[in-house]
């Protein structure tokens, strides 16, 4: 195989990561945030709470998984 093989299926996982971890954040987020406040549990309660950060956490994985993406030309490499 050749480098730019491997350097798409690596890419393309990561990507395949981040959208499963965006749907994750999408679905807390509406399923425990949203949707209970929208049918008139104006309370936070502590679940909310709980549901909201799981969002907010897993889209910062998400974003710092995106750093895993590469490159191809050596110039734009990060050493990590």
């Amino acid at each position: 195989m050749r480098r730019r093989d491997d350097l798409a299926i690596h890419n393309e996982r990561v990507k395949l990561a981040v959208t499963i971890l965006n749907a994750i954040a999408i679905a807390f987020f509406g399923l425990g945030v949203a949707r209970p406040l929208i049918d008139g549990d104006v309370a936070i309660t502590p679940m909310i709470v709980v549901h909201f950060v799981v969002a907010v956490a897993a889209v910062r994985v998400a974003y710092m998984v995106l750093g895993q993406l590469k490159t191809d030309d050596a110039e734009m490499e990060i050493d990590r």
